[in-house]
């Protein structure tokens, strides 16, 4: 006779659990309540809320958020770009002193840098 156990098997989540926490999460960003208080009314404990929430996180990484840095112009008779744009992950994008300023803006919103 032997003492070995069945080894639990870790529970997985159902795709309705799984989509009970989406709106239960949902619910929490819209309601203003502490994690506390929500997680009471909803009959839930805060460790339980807690493990969801990361569970449930995007994997990917957020897209940095374009900044505005400043440009120096330079003058018609230099042989330098007229308008240097640095965008957030470190690209520099040069423009010539004769580019159109809406060239410049459909670039930029082409590669979704700015909301011209």
């Amino acid at each position: 006779m032997s003492d070995a156990r069945p080894v639990p098997r870790c529970r997985r989540d159902s795709a309705a659990t799984r989509q009970l926490w989406m709106d239960r999460l949902g619910r929490f960003r819209n309601c203003g309540l502490t994690v506390a208080a929500f997680c009471a009314a909803e009959g839930v404990s805060v460790p339980a809320f807690y493990q969801w929430k990361r569970q449930l996180a995007p994997t990917t990484p957020p897209v940095p958020t374009p900044t505005v840095v400043p440009v120096r112009v330079l003058t018609p008779e230099s042989t330098n770009p007229a308008v240097e744009v640095v965008l957030p992950f470190g690209t520099l994008l040069r423009f010539g002193h004769l580019c159109d300023p809406g060239v410049i803006a459909a670039v930029l919103k082409q590669i979704g840098v700015a909301q011209c």
